[in-house]
C-alpha cells in the first residue's frame, strides 16, 4: 500500500514538473535539494516529508492537493465542482439548503438501493444499473434497473423515501406513507406525448397528472426513516420519532435514525394501483380523484373551469378503474411482529416479486 501511494505521488509530480515546462535539475533547484532527489521522489523510490510536498507545490504553483493522494470519490468532487464552477468551500451549504436537501436525499437514496440489491440477488443472473436518461426525451426515468439474463427481463425500481412525519397508529395498526407521486407534473404537451406513446387516455393523464401509472414502473422501493423526522425553524430535517411510535422502532429494531433508514420495504406497482381489489393491510385501495379539480383556466365569463373528475372519464371510456397509484401508498405492519403487511415485503425478499 505505502509503495502504491509514492508511485502515484511521484507520477503526479512528474505530470506537474512537466505542465510548468521544468526539468528535474530546474526544480531541485528551486527546492534547494539534489537533482537525484527529484528522480527517486518521481520513481516512488524517497517518501517525502510534508514540508517538502509544500515546497514542491510552490515551486509548481499549484494547491498543495494536488500532490497529495486523495481517494477517487474526492478527485470525483473536485473536478464536479470545477466542471461547473461551484467553490467547494461554499459546497456544504449549497448541499444543505432546504430546497436542495430532498434533491439530494432521494438521488443518493437510488444509489444505495442499486448497492443493497446488488448483494442481495445474485450476480450471475441478475445485473443492477442506474441508468441515467435524459428527461428532456419524454422517457420515463428509471432510478434502478435490474436485469434478468435468465429470463431475458429487465424490471424497474422507483425509489421513493417515506413521506416526512407519516407514522400513525391506525387502530393500533402501525402504517407509513410513502411519498410516491411524480416530481413533475405532466403538462397538455408531455401528457399528449404519453398518451400516444402509451395509449393511455389523455383526460385520464391530466387528471392524473401527478401521479404514476403501473406502466411506469414495476417495483416501488421506500426507507421509513422519513416518517420519523421533522423540520426545524429553518426547514431542516431532524430525527424525532414521536412516542406512540417507539414500541414500533424498537419492535423492527430501528431505535435510531440510521437503523430506521436501513428498514428498506418494496411492492410491486401493480399492487399498489387503483384495480378495485389491491388492499394495502385490509383497506381497498381507492382513486384519490373523484372530485372536480380546477384546471387554472377561465371561460368566457371569467368562471373557473374544472377538470372532469376521474369517475367520469372512466364511465365514458367504458372501464372500472384507472389503475393509476396513489400519491401516498400506505404500508401496513403486523402489530405483534412488525413485519410489513402484503403487498409490501421487506427488500430482502425482492426476489420473489421478479416474475
Amino acid at each position: 500500500m505505502k509503495d502504491e501511494i509514492l508511485r502515484q505521488f511521484g507520477q503526479k509530480l512528474q505530470k506537474w514538473r512537466l505542465i510548468q515546462n521544468l526539468s528535474q535539475e530546474q526544480l531541485a533547484e528551486i527546492i534547494n535539494v539534489d537533482r537525484t532527489y527529484i528522480s527517486l521522489l518521481e520513481r516512488g523510490k524517497r517518501n517525502p516529508s510534508l514540508i517538502c510536498i509544500k515546497s514542491l507545490a510552490e515551486a509548481l504553483n499549484i494547491n498543495l492537493n494536488e500532490l497529495i493522494l486523495i481517494p477517487e470519490w474526492q478527485e470525483n468532487l473536485q473536478n464536479f465542482c470545477h466542471k461547473y464552477n461551484i467553490d467547494m468551500e461554499n459546497l456544504a451549504d449549497v448541499l444543505n439548503d432546504p430546497k436542495v436537501i430532498p434533491m439530494i436525499r432521494g438521488k443518493a437514496f437510488e444509489f444505495t438501493i442499486k448497492t443493497l440489491i446488488s448483494n442481495i440477488l445474485p450476480s450471475a443472473r441478475y445485473q443492477i444499473s442506474n441508468p441515467k436518461i435524459n428527461a428532456q426525451t419524454g422517457l420515463e426515468d428509471v432510478d434502478v434497473a435490474i436485469y434478468d439474463q435468465e429470463q431475458d427481463k429487465i424490471y424497474s425500481a422507483e425509489c421513493k423515501l417515506a413521506a416526512k412525519g407519516e407514522f400513525k397508529l391506525d387502530n393500533n395498526i402501525p402504517r407509513i406513507k410513502v411519498k410516491c407521486m411524480r416530481s413533475r407534473t405532466l403538462g397538455e404537451t408531455a401528457a399528449r406525448q404519453k398518451a400516444k406513446r402509451t395509449n393511455l387516455d389523455f383526460e385520464l393523464l391530466m387528471i392524473h397528472n401527478d401521479q404514476y401509472v403501473i406502466q411506469d414502473f414495476d417495483l416501488v422501493v421506500t426507507s421509513i426513516a422519513n416518517a420519523f423526522y421533522e423540520t426545524d425553524e429553518q426547514g431542516l430535517f431532524y430525527w424525532c420519532p414521536p412516542e406512540e411510535a417507539k414500541d414500533f422502532l424498537t419492535k423492527i429494531n430501528a431505535t435510531t435514525q440510521d437503523e430506521a433508514f436501513y428498514k428498506i420495504y418494496i411492492a410491486r406497482s401493480d399492487q399498489l394501483s387503483v384495480n378495485g381489489s389491491n388492499k394495502t393491510g385490509q383497506k381497498v385501495i381507492k382513486c384519490t380523484r373523484t372530485k372536480k379539480r380546477k384546471t387554472g383556466k377561465k371561460d368566457a365569463q371569467g368562471n373557473d373551469l374544472y377538470h372532469r373528475t376521474c369517475p367520469e372519464v372512466l364511465k365514458n371510456l367504458n372501464m372500472k378503474y384507472c389503475h393509476f397509484i396513489p400519491n401516498y401508498p400506505v404500508i401496513y405492519f403486523d402489530p405483534q411482529t412488525g413485519e410489513p403487511l402484503s403487498p409490501w415485503v421487506k427488500l430482502e425478499n425482492l426476489e420473489s416479486l421478479l416474475y
